[in-house]
């Protein structure tokens, strides 16, 4: 991957991106070892900002590509709490794969609650977008049980949760 051309992204200076693919950078290139493409890059990078996103499907990029961890640009985008980058991944088609989880078993809604603070339209996002609160793995607790379990969970999410 060309560090110029994420770079350039991530700033959200998409004329120069653009330049960069036009003198040859590699706009669908895929790492290796990870599987990232630079749609993965850039949902795991705070501040993205959406004309980057928007940039990087326009271009074609896999919303709903897995890479080595089992991870999506959503989970990633979630991770990070970008929700403009969340609602273009969603709008362009990543609802088809909201509750496909990773190897460790974390799905978009799970990465929500994954560290504090946790932030209403994060997790209403994914909501709206169908992400069930009920769904759970084999030996772990759903989003609607662990919403009621934290001690400090803002009630407005616990009542958000209550309604899905």
């Amino acid at each position: 991957m060309s560090y110029e051309l994420y770079e350039a992204i991530v700033d959200g200076e998409i004329e120069t991106a653009k330049q960069l693919v036009a003198n040859g950078e590699d706009i669908h290139h895929v790492t290796a070892n990870d599987k990232w493409s630079y749609l993965h890059q850039v949902a795991d990078t705070k501040q993205t900002p959406p004309e980057s996103f928007q940039y990087l499907i326009d271009q074609g990029l896999d919303v709903n590509a897995i890479d080595s961890y089992g991870y999506t640009p959503l989970i990633y985008a979630v991770r990070q709490r970008n929700v403009e980058g969340m609602w273009l991944l969603l709008e362009n088609g990543a609802d088809k794969l909201i509750e496909h989880r990773s190897e460790r078993g974390v799905n978009a809604l799970k990465m929500s609650l994954h560290e504090k603070p946790f932030v209403y339209d994060v997790i209403k996002l994914l909501l709206d977008f169908g992400a069930d609160p009920d769904a759970k793995t084999e030996k772990g607790k759903s989003v609607r049980e662990l919403v009621n379990l934290l001690d400090d969970m803002d009630p407005k999410i616990i009542e958000l949760v209550s309604h899905y």
